[in-house]
């Protein structure tokens, strides 16, 4: 079943003088197995957006339905979404606490009712999962991993929950490139072999525009572009905003506008290579 918002509103410090509305009407359904980027200027509302998924932050009105459930509706239903909506925040260490990677990834499980062999081997899937050694990681400190390390232990940790969805936020950023490239293989192949929904919000579209197949954009708090990733990409809207629009896309409209004919909705260098070829012929 999808996770479903109906007009969902969120003001941070409500009643206070220096109230700020971050989330206006938002309504949008995230259906199984996708794969959604979400994208917006600085303050749009994407985080907070995120947040709502999994009941960290609890609307003013309206509701966040999963299972066709209102997630608030008892604390039951709200501790369910917490564990099959799972949460990896843009800065690790807002959600590393524990001495040692296996304490990090297990708290999950244990929390959740697991004991024994039983978390045992879901610690161990899950960190394999991410590309950590078992017993090369169990026993050291979150603290002391590289930057990469530490997202892909938060991930594990996620992961550990057995969840349906993943939301993350930002989870490239300040990583160089084998570790973007190495997070990003790593989603795909939940997203693709496990059937996880991948909610994922970026400034940067082109390390994901390949993979997603759908564009959520916010603004001011309202969504104002919903559709498939391809299409989205080349909204005017988004170069508007002054939002990452890929290289081959930037390419693709240039040549349009000067009359060049690009027959698909490249994203990817390949692509635009491929398609200046096809117009020299």
């Amino acid at each position: 079943m999808p996770i479903v918002l109906r007009n969902v509103n969120f003001t941070y410090s409500r009643g206070a003088p220096f109230a700020r509305q971050s989330l206006i009407d938002l309504n949008l359904r995230i259906n199984n197995g996708e794969w959604v980027v979400v994208m917006g200027p600085t303050g749009s509302g994407k985080s907070t957006f995120l947040q709502h998924l999994n009941g960290l932050l609890h609307p003013d009105s309206g509701e966040v339905l999963l299972d066709n459930i209102n997630i608030h509706s008892s604390p039951a239903n709200l501790r369910k979404a917490r564990q099959e909506v799972g949460f990896v925040f843009q800065y690790p260490e807002h959600q590393l606490f524990t001495g040692s990677v296996f304490a990090e990834v297990a708290y999950g499980p244990e929390n959740f009712g697991l004991t024994g062999t039983d978390v045992v081997q879901r610690v161990k899937i899950s960190m394999e999962t991410v590309g950590l050694d078992f017993s090369g990681y169990k026993e050291r400190s979150p603290y002391e991993l590289s930057g990469g390390e530490k997202r892909r232990v938060a991930l594990a940790g996620v992961l550990a929950q057995a969840p349906r969805y993943i939301a993350l936020d930002e989870p490239t950023a300040g990583l160089d490139w084998a570790g973007k490239k190495r997070l990003i293989d790593t989603v795909k192949k939940l997203n693709v072999e496990h059937g996880i929904t991948v909610i994922w919000v970026t400034h940067e579209a082109s390390e994901v525009a390949s993979l997603a197949g759908r564009l959520l954009v916010i603004n001011r708090g309202r969504l104002v572009l919903d559709g498939a990733m391809r299409d989205t990409l080349h909204n005017p809207l988004v170069n508007e905003l002054g939002l990452d629009v890929p290289v081959p896309v930037r390419v693709a409209s240039g040549l349009q506008i000067r009359g060049r004919q690009v027959v698909g909705q490249p994203v990817t260098v390949k692509e635009i290579r491929q398609e200046i070829i096809n117009l020299k012929r």
